[in-house]
């Protein structure tokens, strides 16, 4: 039996940003296994703002470097195609791609399918008369509590992780049904619960996840990354109030562990985007860290890594509390290549 060449053109559509960014992931994992070490080069993301229709069409048709097949991403190609006549020559690059190329168009809206009367969008018309060839994901946010907490499940298998399905209910209870929230959630919990090899439970949930407040901790970490160590102190003994110091320390930990691997990656010339699976970060977020990571010299983030090599010795020994760790660390997180260095004095008991 002749196996079925896998779609030349994959369409994303839908509101939901963590899945549309989760499944993009997946292709660029694929990517990686088809042209290890060189998955890089093999990638390209365009928009209408940045690119043209023929910028588009000379994309997909460019052979692939030293791999079977290459990926282009092209995000909200829809304003390509907004006169009939643009719309008949972007159908013809759909139609041009060829076998060694994946198109993903990502569109963040969900497009309307035939039903009763209504008819179906003209993008999703085109897909059913070339299925042979496409892929067509629909992917809505949920609107209520039961599609949330199947969504929370499937985030959490997604991401090598599982939960419990109390847990799950009391997640989709704190965050309702906003996605981005609760991806930021579950990435604190998976931490934690992988940290002692199990499923996240309904008490790490009541412990981790602070009700229908906003999350505070991963803006926080943003602001700190970003060299504004002034202002992160400053609103630190607030955090600690609500965040368990344990935990906190534990995503610190995890965010300079990650900037240092960025760094060195970019000093390397690696694929950035293996990186980021290998991490579980999101694509839409990779920007975000790489620019983080490029504030800081490889030789500073190898500082700071020891700085909280040397800390949680202090702690595990019962010379500091969690919560003097966690300031000591912010304290020593090294000013961005540029920036005045100002260093405060021995951490200070505040709680």
């Amino acid at each position: 039996m002749t196996k079925r060449p896998p779609p030349r053109v994959y369409i994303f559509h839908g509101d939901d940003a963590v899945g549309r960014a989760r499944y993009i992931a997946q292709l660029r994992r694929r990517l990686e296994a088809l042209s290890p070490g060189v998955a890089a080069l093999n990638y390209q993301r365009l928009t209408p703002e940045q690119h043209t229709l023929e910028d588009l069409h000379r994309a997909v048709l460019a052979s692939p470097f030293l791999a079977p097949r290459r990926l282009v991403h092209a995000v909200d190609p829809l304003a390509w195609a907004k006169t009939p006549a643009r719309k008949a020559t972007f159908l013809r690059i759909l139609e041009d791609v060829p076998q060694s190329t994946a198109l993903v168009l990502e569109i963040r809206e969900l497009l309307p399918s035939a039903r009763g009367r209504r008819t179906a969008h003209w993008l999703l018309t085109w897909a059913r008369q070339h299925a042979d060839r496409v892929y067509v994901r629909a992917l809505p946010a949920p609107k209520d509590a039961a599609t949330m907490l199947r969504w929370i499940q499937w985030l959490a298998q997604q991401e090598g992780g599982a939960i419990e399905p109390t847990a799950a209910q009391a997640l989709v209870e704190a965050v309702g049904t906003d996605t981005a929230l609760a991806w930021q959630e579950m990435q604190k919990l998976l931490l934690y619960a992988d940290a002692q090899g199990r499923a996240i439970q309904l008490d790490d949930v009541r412990a981790l996840v602070v009700g229908h407040v906003p999350p505070q901790v991963f803006p926080w970490l943003d602001q700190l990354a970003s060299g504004q160590r002034s202002e992160a102190l400053r609103t630190l003994p607030h955090l600690l109030r609500q965040e368990d110091p344990k935990a906190l320390w534990n995503l610190l930990l995890r965010h300079a562990r990650l900037l240092l691997v960025l760094r060195e990656a970019m000093d390397d010339g690696a694929d950035l985007a293996a990186v980021a699976a290998q991490w579980r970060v999101p694509s839409f977020a990779l920007a975000k860290y790489q620019t983080q990571a490029r504030r800081y010299t490889l030789d500073q983030l190898r500082m700071l890594h020891r700085q909280f090599f040397l800390t949680e010795a202090r702690w595990r020994q019962f010379e500091i509390t969690p919560e003097e760790a966690v300031e000591a660390v912010v304290l020593a997180w090294p000013a961005p290549r540029g920036q005045a260095t100002h260093r405060g004095g021995t951490p200070r008991r505040a709680w």
